[in-house]
């Protein structure tokens, strides 16, 4: 255990060290056109908001995955400093979630976590929160328990399915796969672990926010008759196969469009080509892509630290299907899909 924790500090430390250096975005990211053009009905919205919250949009239904907008500067976020939700920055950036009602946490670190009680409380009053025991065990002190799910115990695992969990509304339906968190840097997590019981009280520190089991989602948006309209896959974190690819679904739907994790790729040795196989959608949406510490969220951002973006998408590029495409998102862009998972320029 000293072992562990001695590499741990000496990982850390190297973090800090490298951190001070982000990469400049070599590849352009997608922006709206400013254009107010009339979309087909069956057209899906993305809103990308940065880390891994995205806002999926269909027909006056809507999903949000966990938004992160405090983004603390990297020398607070670890366990000595105490860090809480800018609340003043998510009022002014956090677009209208009001109608969302299913929120999809992948794992619970504090860039994905940190904001989410906040959100819950202040803006989103309707949304339901879908993750690990341990985020349901985190949040327990400041969200309602009729609103917050667990999902391991229905969770697809060992290439077997899992339960559809449905929304109010029964025209969205998710289902939870176990997934896996890529190593932070030289192959070691920097925050891991689960809470095994209800906490009294919001972690107080970035390292208070606990990993908890990872998890990847299969997103699924439904007509009237219940046929499915668009299938989503979605992770907030690099996963090692076979954890987080998705199991043989008994309708042979299939996955539309695949958000993939660019962050830690190179700490996993088949990372996109596993997933991107495994899905073999027609359109791939970069998320957690952006150096979100301190960044300003009106700027040019740049690409995440100790990163190289031009390795991810050629690696991307080279198994990719046949005209299939991938969209890099700036901050709030709104990307939309016809029903085969295919961008509407």
């Amino acid at each position: 255990m000293k072992f562990r924790q001695t590499l741990l500090l000496l990982a850390a430390s190297a973090s800090i060290s490298l951190l001070g250096c982000s990469s400049q975005l070599v590849l352009p990211a997608y922006k709206n056109s400013g254009e107010k053009t009339a979309l087909p009905e069956d057209t899906l919205s993305i809103q990308y908001l940065g880390v891994g919250g995205h806002i999926l949009s269909y027909k006056g239904t809507q999903v949000m995955t966990a938004p992160s907008l405090t983004n603390p500067h990297f020398m607070v976020s670890g366990p000595f400093f105490p860090l809480s939700a800018d609340e003043e920055r998510i009022d002014q950036y956090l677009p209208d979630v009001s109608n969302v009602e299913m929120l999809l946490v992948g794992h619970g670190h504090y860039d994905h976590m940190l904001d989410v009680p906040y959100v819950m409380q202040k803006h989103a009053k309707k949304a339901h929160i879908y993750g690990s025991s341990t985020i349901a065990r985190t949040i327990k002190p400041a969200i309602e328990d009729h609103r917050i799910h667990a999902m391991n115990d229905v969770m697809a695992q060992d290439g077997q399915a899992g339960e559809w969990v449905y929304g109010v509304s029964g025209k969205v339906r998710i289902m939870a796969i176990k997934s896996d968190h890529a190593p932070h840097i030289m192959g070691l997590k920097l925050i891991f672990g689960e809470v095994e019981e209800d906490l009294e009280e919001l972690p107080w520190h970035g390292f208070g926010w606990k990993e908890g089991q990872t998890l990847a989602f299969v997103i699924d948006f439904l007509e009237d008759d219940k046929s499915v309209a668009h299938r989503i896959f979605y992770q907030d974190a690099a996963s090692q196969q076979p954890l987080g690819l998705v199991p043989e679904l008994s309708d042979n739907k299939a996955v539309d469009i695949a958000i993939l994790c660019p962050a830690s790729f190179d700490q996993i040795d088949d990372y996109p080509e596993s997933i991107v196989k495994n899905t073999q959608a027609n359109g791939y949406v970069l998320g957690h892509w952006e150096d979100f510490f301190a960044n300003d969220l009106e700027g040019e951002q740049r690409f995440l630290r100790l990163t190289d973006q031009e390795e991810f998408v050629e690696r991307l590029e080279t198994v990719m299907p046949e005209n299939s495409e991938w969209v890099l998102p700036s901050l709030f862009s709104t990307m939309n899909f016809a029903p085969n998972g295919k961008l509407i320029k």
